[in-house]
């Protein structure tokens, strides 16, 4: 539900006039008629270039999307600018990394870090502008990322049959029978890193799994068996990256996707409702017997998922372990504040805190990673912001009524979900590859705050 605010309301009132002074020129041109067009083609251009180019080569289409999106507000009519409770403890959060900038050491470097935060704050804005008025364009927006991953899949099964760079196999072989040494294949985001990959698949999966939901109920039977040779798909793939946090990601996703199954089934499909419910304890069995079977039929993955609790005797997690040592240090050290943001001030900063030959790029936790750039406020701020996400989702899951709304609104929050997860143990959540999904993933949800705000 919306947040009334007068000087939102002031704003908007503005915007009202000057779209309405400006509605003859708009309908005489065909580029200004057509910006939200133009806009959401700038939206997809961002999304699929981040899968091929670095960071500062995906800066311009960004700043194309979020020039547009500025236009829009002044050319497109009811066209505003609202605030929920997520979005008030995200602007909350805004306010915390300007000032921990403001008071860094390191003003210049936390200075780049917070002009990425405004890109992608901005970006938000702009999909979830564009998404509130054209809801109707969510099928095409998840047919672009669903297409991108079911490219990556098809990547990634090339890579893992065929040689790939050694870099792929990042995994502790000290230990290790060469057997059960896991090729981890990458994709094509840059840079190469199979936990990105993986982070990338937890946050884009659910998109190609929404419009293959889309297919079935349009009744286009042969797109949805397409989508869904490439949803069951996804699933080994992320097998194949080796990233750890993706596996528990994957994990929680998929119960919580089973919840909603079932629900969906409960308000839509009656008699499916029935057979889930009579034959809970033999679906239970069958999903036990699966997970049981994968596990000793592919060693590779089956010892990769136990190494997850192998804690000091496994290399990476120790590592892990030693830069959280070091950055719960660095928290402490600077409580309230914060560093500053961006992993440039964290790396120098660090180094007067790491042990011995364990440098990092990041905190490995988007959450101490917060906390340690933006301070305990920046950090609670963060968490109360994912919090009401998954509330507002979980809301207008259960009050809306209409089949393919419950769909779109479950998907997105499993992207949410997912990333929330997996970022308890990494900080691919800052690439862009990933904060572009997720931000489209949050506009999609809030994109129906305006019919359920009435109810």
């Amino acid at each position: 539900m919306y947040i009334y605010s007068r000087t939102f309301d002031f704003f908007n009132k503005i915007l009202s006039k000057i779209q309405n002074k400006v509605s003859y020129i708009v309908q005489k041109s065909y580029l200004l008629s057509n910006i939200d067009n133009i806009l959401f083609f700038f939206i997809c251009l961002s999304i699929i270039g981040s899968l091929f180019l670095n960071n500062n080569a995906t800066a311009p289409f960004l700043l194309i999307t979020i020039f547009l999106y500025i236009l829009t507000l002044f050319l497109k009519q009811g066209a505003e600018i609202k605030q929920n409770k997520s979005t008030f403890f995200l602007l909350l959060y805004f306010i915390t990394a300007i000032i921990s900038t403001i008071n860094s050491t390191l003003p210049q470097q936390s200075m780049a870090g917070l002009s990425k935060t405004i890109l992608y704050l901005l970006f938000y804005c702009a999909v979830m502008q564009y998404l509130r008025l054209n809801r109707n364009k969510i099928p095409d927006l998840g047919m672009v990322i669903g297409s991108c991953v079911s490219f990556e899949i098809i990547i990634a099964f090339i890579q893992n049959y065929t040689d790939v760079m050694s870099a792929a196999t990042w995994q502790d072989t000290s230990r290790l029978n060469p057997e059960l040494v896991l090729t981890r294949v990458y994709g094509t985001l840059k840079p190469l890193n199979p936990n990105l990959f993986g982070g990338f698949l937890i946050s884009a999966s659910p998109f190609l799994w929404l419009i293959t939901a889309l297919f079935y109920t349009d009744k286009k039977y042969k797109l949805f068996f397409i989508g869904l040779i490439f949803s069951i798909l996804t699933i080994p793939t992320i097998f194949m990256t080796g990233c750890r946090g993706a596996y528990l990601a994957l994990f929680v996703m998929l119960f919580v996707l089973s919840i909603a199954f079932y629900m969906i089934c409960k308000f839509h499909y009656s008699r499916i409702y029935e057979i889930i419910n009579k034959k809970k304890k033999i679906i239970c069995g069958a999903i036990f017997a699966g997970i049981t079977f994968i596990m000793l039929c592919v060693p590779k993955i089956s010892h990769r998922i136990l190494s997850i609790f192998a804690m000091r005797n496994d290399s990476s997690t120790s590592f892990r372990m030693n830069v959280y040592q070091s950055s719960f240090q660095m928290f402490q050290d600077n409580f309230l504040m914060g560093i500053g943001c961006g992993n440039k001030v964290f790396r120098e900063i660090y180094g007067l805190y790491m042990l011995s030959g364990f440098d990092a790029l990041s905190a490995y936790s988007i959450y101490l990673e917060t906390a340690v750039e933006n301070g305990i406020l920046g950090l609670l701020f963060y968490i109360l912001f994912l919090f009401f996400i998954i509330k507002n989702g979980i809301q207008k899951f259960l009050i809306c009524n209409d089949l393919k709304e419950r769909i779109i609104l479950t998907f997105g929050l499993l992207t949410v979900v997912g990333i929330v997860v997996h970022g308890f143990f990494d900080t691919i959540y800052f690439r862009p590859q990933i904060q572009l999904i997720f931000w489209s993933a949050v506009a999609m949800i809030f994109s129906y705050s305006d019919e359920l705000s009435n109810k």
